[in-house]
């Protein structure tokens, strides 16, 4: 993992993340996730670096033998001064079709936090800045993200973080993730 808190695409240096043995992985890569800012979708400028950066980054991925998966964030909550409705529909666009043009795999976490949210309003799946997530939304996420690049549900999977979660709640966040990549894949 190669995480740079606030960065952008263009400042993860790939190829030398991807170098065997760089960061502890010896063997090369089969599939990397690549996730962008959570902004690079709401301005024009940034979503257009995004997709050219994007574009760079998978050939040299595919040319190590690998697959490019794009993680497809969540918007910002309520609590973020730029939350607005639209982000998230803007994000999911901006996934989409980046995804489409170089034919990756693409993961709606930002989708699932879209239907936990409106299936259970009260849950809290940001922290307080309304951009990072927290535990039970770090929890979606990996259902999501497990979901959508194994092909199965992670429904009924008994791990809880150690119990931190209740394990009526995990199984509906599983739930969430299973729905929302069915969906997401068949339509």
């Amino acid at each position: 993992s190669s995480t740079i808190g606030g960065a952008a695409l263009d400042h993860h240096p790939i190829d030398w993340l991807m170098t065997p043995g760089r960061i502890g992985v010896k063997q090369p890569f089969e599939l990397v996730v690549l996730q962008g800012g959570s902004g690079e979708s709401l301005s024009p400028k940034r979503a257009r670096r995004f997709r050219e950066v994007l574009a760079e980054h998978n050939k040299l991925i595919r040319a190590r033998g690998a697959r490019v998966a794009l993680y497809m964030t969540h918007a910002y909550s309520r609590d973020h001064k730029n939350f607005n409705p639209a982000n998230s529909g803007k994000t999911q666009a901006m996934y989409v079709e980046a995804g489409n043009e170089i034919d990756a795999l693409v993961i709606p976490v930002g989708l699932a936090f879209d239907e936990a949210y409106r299936r259970y309003p009260d849950w809290k799946l940001h922290k307080s800045d309304g951009s990072h997530p927290t535990l039970i939304g770090t929890y979606l996420a990996a259902c999501t993200v497990y979901a959508a690049i194994y092909g199965k549900s992670p429904v009924g999977n008994p791990y809880t973080y150690e119990g931190a979660i209740p394990q009526d709640q995990a199984l509906q966040l599983q739930q969430v993730a299973h729905d929302t990549v069915e969906k997401f894949y068949r339509p």
